[in-house]
């Protein structure tokens, strides 16, 4: 015998019910016999040995355990459920001295809130089993291996996947005539009943689990599903989880109910293997080995069964949606050509805003709930028309059997875009978040007479791209020209990509200064040097940038090279207290990373973050409010200053404003352009000047131009400004230089 360690550790050590029973475990050690005091988590993984008869333990417990014990102690090492802080099982020994090893597994939590488990295995001869148990135990385990054996050469022979869960079943209360089985199969991610086998359970509870709906709390079979672990409840009649299924408990004789949830290899829920027992039961080593095992056959059948569909469907239908495909478009517009009926027909194209946003923000599960849900309020709001998912988040309506009339069928695939567009007013609720979105839509008409299919489908996304340069949540009617103006963007993406590549763009700086004129800092501004056309303006290329996501690359180059231009001015005494503003984009804003991105920029650069000031619109910090307050506050947190851009030209609602940890406002250039003519703009500025003040911001005007627009900026508490009248945009050599005259 060889002791690693009889001296609990200090997690045991600070809990009293652990230490206790360590310190009983440890009295009834036998020092010529087997024993293992571990700590592991849920997954069985060896944290810290306390105490073993060999040295040898290091980290895997199936290297000091009995081939018979491994099943059976990795099925007792996570917790059944919340209430049930410790079980004990007795594994049996096959040998001729009828041994057994009793495991006692106590549940706890680390400091960190992780699960742990001790586990106190010892040997036993004779203690707490007669050889009769002993048998019996080794004889269903036998058995029980049989019949994994004969499963398996169904599973491969077999086509028919519901007779073979009928088997499984079936074999398993064969060799427990105390038990009943269930398999439920879901659809839709595990939110509804589809399927329920379970040939000899009672009418009562087979007939409750059809009707079931999966959610915590609601049964050991519901509360599997919904969290994905095994769920033991010993006393249906006690247990809070079968309040609402007592009375068809009664009814069935059931009084006790384990739940093993059935999972795809990918993870993501089947359904669920469950038990009945006739009596208040707690399950031995070897029924929570079995009942898991179960689980995994299962899933195997189920998952070969649905590949096997796929493969048959994969053709017509997109996975994600259920919905047919962009094949299936094309064959139903064939058909409609072939069936030549008179009258107009009519497409709708639907693609989804800022969907990537969703997956970037979400994770790609979340955005595959979403369009689940999106396609099945499209499903009912197009009913009867044929819908399909052309992939990814676009969607297609194909309207047949519109009026005769041009006019009149336009209306009614206008009336038909409406009941679209309603869909998404509400909220679509994934799991416990709400997430609004909306979409883009290109209409297109068409006839018997016109050109090829494939025409109409290009014909109405060419439309639906309109719709989005229009500002998304939009609807565009395809019109002769259009595709023309969309070849051109195309290619402008393409072009942008490659000045990426050849880096092209290039970065200017307009000075910003205070009343007395003296330059304070600067904003940053992007440029592109095309090589044949000249210098092309942001306005011509960032909308293509956003909508490409290339928008995302081209703002960490900005940011970076801005932090590099600090770090240049701290090193002198005229220019070390200089800001500098940088734009940032909606999209990079929204990235997962944004935050440490940020900072290692400024790690990088070893800048003053006060020294870097972040330029947001209004539109992109209303999208979401509260994690655009905890993106700001975090940065915040290091001196990074955020001035609110365009201010004035959205809903500048006092209500968000205060929210958020901003510095400045800047008055938006449209108000600046007539302000010396226009009694409205006047009103306006001054109030946001006033709202400035009153919320002790900073304000700057942009767009100055004139000394009249100067003075009635200065004289209404505006004293900092950007524009023309102090200095255009310059690249960083003639900016330098500039400043050097007037910093002097």
């Amino acid at each position: 015998m060889s002791t690693v360690n009889l001296v609990p550790n200090e997690v045991v050590l600070a809990d009293h019910d652990l230490n206790h029973s360590f310190e009983k475990w440890r009295s009834q050690v036998d020092s010529s016999g087997f024993y293992i005091a571990v700590v592991t988590d849920d997954h069985g993984h060896c944290l810290s040995v306390l105490a073993s008869h060999s040295p040898a333990l290091e980290g895997d417990l199936r290297t000091c355990l009995p081939l018979v014990a491994h099943d059976p102690v990795r099925a007792i090492l996570s917790p059944p459920a919340p209430d049930i802080k410790h079980r004990t099982l007795h594994v049996a020994c096959h040998d001729h001295e009828n041994r057994w090893l009793e495991c006692c597994a106590h549940y706890f939590k680390s400091a960190t809130g992780e699960s742990r488990c001790l586990l106190l295995i010892r040997e036993t001869i004779h203690e707490t089993q007669s050889a009769t148990d002993f048998q019996q135990e080794r004889l269903r385990a036998i058995a029980y291996e049989r019949i994994k054996f004969s499963l398996l050469e169904l599973i491969l022979k077999e086509q028919d996947a519901l007779r073979i869960l009928e088997r499984i079943v079936h074999d398993i209360e064969s060799i427990h005539t105390e038990v009943y089985c269930a398999i439920v199969l879901t659809r839709n991610l595990g939110k509804l009943v589809q399927t329920v086998i379970a040939s000899s359970l009672p009418q009562a509870m087979l007939q409750t689990l059809r009707q079931l709906q999966l959610d915590t709390g609601n049964g050991s079979l519901a509360t599997s599903i919904a969290t994905k672990q095994r769920v033991v409840v010993e006393n249906v009649m006690t247990h809070p989880y079968w309040l609402n299924h007592r009375e068809a408990a009664t009814a069935s004789g059931i009084q006790a109910g384990w739940s093993e949830p059935i999972l795809s290899a990918e993870g993501e829920v089947l359904g669920a293997f469950a038990m009945y027992y006739r009596q208040p039961q707690t399950p031995s080593a070897f029924e929570l080995s079995m009942i898991e095992q179960a689980a995994k056959l299962v899933s195997i059948v189920v998952d070969r069964h649905l590949s096997q569909e796929s493969i048959q469907s994969l053709a017509y239908y997109e996975p994600v949606t259920g919905l047919p495909n962009r094949r299936k478009v094309y064959e139903h517009l064939h058909q409609l050509r072939k069936e030549a009926t008179h009258g107009q027909w009519g497409m709708i194209y639907i693609d989804l805003d800022h969907f990537k946003w969703v997956n970037e923000a979400h994770g790609h599960t979340t955005g595959n709930q979403l369009l689940h849900q999106v396609a099945e309020r499209l499903q009912k709001a197009a009913e009867p028309h044929f819908i399909a998912c052309m992939g990814g988040d676009e969607f297609v309506v194909l309207l047949s059997g519109l009026a005769s009339d041009a006019d009149e069928a336009a209306e009614q695939m206008w009336h038909m875009q409406r009941q679209l567009q309603k869909v998404f007013q509400r909220p679509f609720k994934i799991g416990t978040q709400k997430l609004s979105i909306t979409a883009s839509m290109g209409l297109c008409s068409f006839n018997e007479t016109g050109p090829g299919e494939t025409d109409y489908v290009k014909a109405a996304d060419i439309a639906m791209h309109k719709a989005k340069q229009a500002g998304r949540n939009q609807a565009c009617l395809y019109e002769p020209g259009m595709q023309t103006e969309i070849a051109t963007q195309v290619m402008l993406e393409a072009d942008l990509r490659e000045a990426i590549a050849q880096q092209q763009l290039r970065l200017y700086y307009q000075v910003q200064v205070d009343h007395t004129g003296r330059p304070f800092g600067a904003e940053v501004l992007l440029r592109w040097h095309h090589p044949q056309r000249g210098v092309i303006s942001p306005l011509a290329f960032i909308s293509v940038a956003e909508n490409s996501g290339l928008i995302v690359e081209m703002g960490h180059w900005v940011l970076d090279q801005a932090c590099a231009q600090i770090a240049c001015w701290q090193q002198s005494l005229n220019t070390r207290e200089l800001s500098l503003s940088v734009n940032i984009s909606a999209r990079q804003f929204r990235q997962a990373d944004f935050v440490d991105m940020v900072k290692a920029c400024i790690q990088r650069h070893q800048i003053n973050p006060n020294a870097l000031r972040l330029e947001l619109t209004e539109s992109l910090l209303l999208e979401n409010v509260d994690d655009a307050v905890l993106i700001m506050e975090e940065l915040s947190q290091l001196g990074i200053q955020f001035s609110l851009d365009d201010f004035g030209t959205g809903y500048s609602s006092l209500q968000y404003l205060k929210k958020l940890p901003l510095y400045q406002l800047k008055i938006d250039r449209s108000f600046v352009h007539d302000l010396v003519t226009d009694s409205h703009d006047r009103t306006i500025v001054r109030t946001i000047i006033a709202m400035a003040q009153s919320m002790y911001l900073n304000v700057i005007a942009e767009g100055v131009e004139t000394q009249a627009q100067l003075e009635l900026l200065s004289n209404n508490g505006c004293r900092r400004y950007q524009g023309f009248l102090f200095g255009k945009p310059m690249p960083i050599e003639a900016f330098n230089e500039w400043l050097g005259e007037r910093l002097t």
